[in-house]
């Protein structure tokens, strides 16, 4: 298996009892400023991501989010996602038929607001996972 892990910038949409805000937050560096505004505030993170290269028809590619996280939501290119297992500590999202649609995809990962983040580990992840010969 071959992990791909989404770092760098994203763009965090903050919505609360002040006006809304867009900014752009490099995590997992500013988790923890992340996860106190999400205390009061609707939080919601936007990535575009490319698929990656020398898939074929075969391969898995599965979005992994911690189980941590209290999700309202989990959109790529506005489908909705559901989790297709549990591992772990991580929540699964089978992408492998999504990914092959185009070249970027836009993930947008939706907090229910006034639950507890800064606990939850950060890591956003594709999991690539050829099957056995």
């Amino acid at each position: 298996m071959h992990v791909i892990r989404l770092h760098g910038p994203w763009t965090a949409e903050i919505t609360g009892s002040g006006p809304s805000a867009t900014r752009r937050v490099h995590l997992p560096r500013e988790w923890s400023d992340l996860a106190e505004r999400a205390r009061a505030s609707s939080v919601s993170l936007l990535r575009r991501f490319h698929r990656p290269t020398g898939l074929d028809a075969t391969t898995m590619v599965t979005l992994a989010i911690p189980r941590a996280w209290p999700l309202a939501a989990v959109t790529i290119n506005g489908q909705p996602q559901q989790p297709r297992e549990h591992d772990g500590d991580l929540r699964k999202f089978d992408i492998s038929t999504l990914i092959r649609t185009q070249e970027a995809h836009d993930l947008r990962i939706d907090f229910r607001i006034g639950d507890e983040l800064l606990a939850a580990p950060y890591f956003v992840g594709l999991e690539i996972t050829e099957p056995a010969s």
